[in-house]
This record gives structure tokens, sequence and C-alpha cells, in this order.
């Protein structure tokens, strides 16, 4: 996928206001809420939290030189997903209901302190987005989606940005109960 033409100082200030969004909804959280489940089936904002934690301590493994996450579609479907619907994810800014995570950021069942893990996504995220800035434009960078393949740091940036305000938005009516 092309890089996109924004600069990365742009691109790293708006993944910050979209951690910074999230995490101010996980704060605003009533706390008898906070290890209850969004719905039936579904993560409670401590799970989703710790799920952007180990996102992010994913990435910046990886772009550490270690390992990210295991690709999971074979090549023809995946250059397919990446050609109709990451363009999409990335434009609108919205990931299609029903996204599963993959085995390796998957939260455990907690439960999780608000403060530590809060304070461990923030840390983590900083230095996912710090790698992803240092190899802006150089290539020797990527990220690893489990759908999608590698992607190169501004695609990776754009959708780290769109998956924070992802959760962020799932928090908000949460946050306002």
């Amino acid at each position: 996928m092309p890089s996109s033409p924004r600069t990365s100082a742009a691109a790293a200030t708006e993944h910050q206001h979209a951690v910074q969004e999230f995490i101010a909804a996980a704060r605003a959280v009533p706390d008898r809420d906070w290890e209850r489940p969004l719905d039936h089936e579904k993560w409670s904002p401590a799970q989703v939290a710790e799920h952007l934690r180990l996102t992010y301590a994913t990435v910046a493994n990886e772009m550490a030189g270690g390992s990210g996450l295991r690709i999971r579609t074979p090549w023809l479907l995946r250059v397919m997903l990446r050609w109709r619907i990451l363009p999409r994810i990335l434009a609108s800014g919205a990931i299609p209901e029903g996204a599963k995570a993959p085995r390796e950021i998957r939260p455990g069942d907690g439960p999780f302190d608000r403060d530590q893990v809060l304070s461990a996504l923030a840390t983590s995220a900083k230095v996912a987005e710090e790698a992803l800035v240092q190899h802006w434009s150089d290539g020797a960078g990527h990220m690893t989606h489990h759908v999608f393949g590698k992607l190169d740091a501004p695609t990776a940036m754009r959708f780290a940005t769109v998956h924070a305000r992802h959760h962020a938005r799932q928090l908000a009516p949460r946050a306002t109960t």
C-alpha cells in the first residue's frame, strides 16, 4: 500500500490525540463498570484497555526487531483485502463490526488495574509511535497486521490511530452512565 502523503509529525499528533481520547474514555468509565462486559460476549472496558496495551507492546516489539503478529490470511485473500477493505478503513476511520483480534493481543480475564493498564498503554503507544516515526520513509520499519500483512510506517500509524479511536467509541456509552 502506498505511503500516505501526510508528514510523520502530523500523523504522530493525530495518533497522540486518539490515544488520549481512549484514555479519557477509559478513565470516565464508572468503577462499577470497569470489569463488566460491554455487551454479551464482548470485552469489558478493562479488557479493551489491556487489548490496546498488548497491541502497542507487540508493535513496539516488532519495530525493535522482535516478533509481531502472525499473518493469518492466505496471500491472495490478503492482497484482495488490502486493496478493497484496508483503504476503506483508513479513509473512513471505522473498523468493520465483528472484526476479531488475533490470539496474541487478546486480553485475559483480568482483573486489570485501571491506572496500571492505562499507564502501560500510554507508554507502549508512545514507544510504538516513536519507532514508526523513526522509520517513516526509510521502508525498514513495518508493522504486521494479522489480516492485511506487513504495513509500512505511515499506513501502520494511520491504522493505529483508527484502532485507538474505534475502541474509544466503544467505551463512550459507558463513560456517560
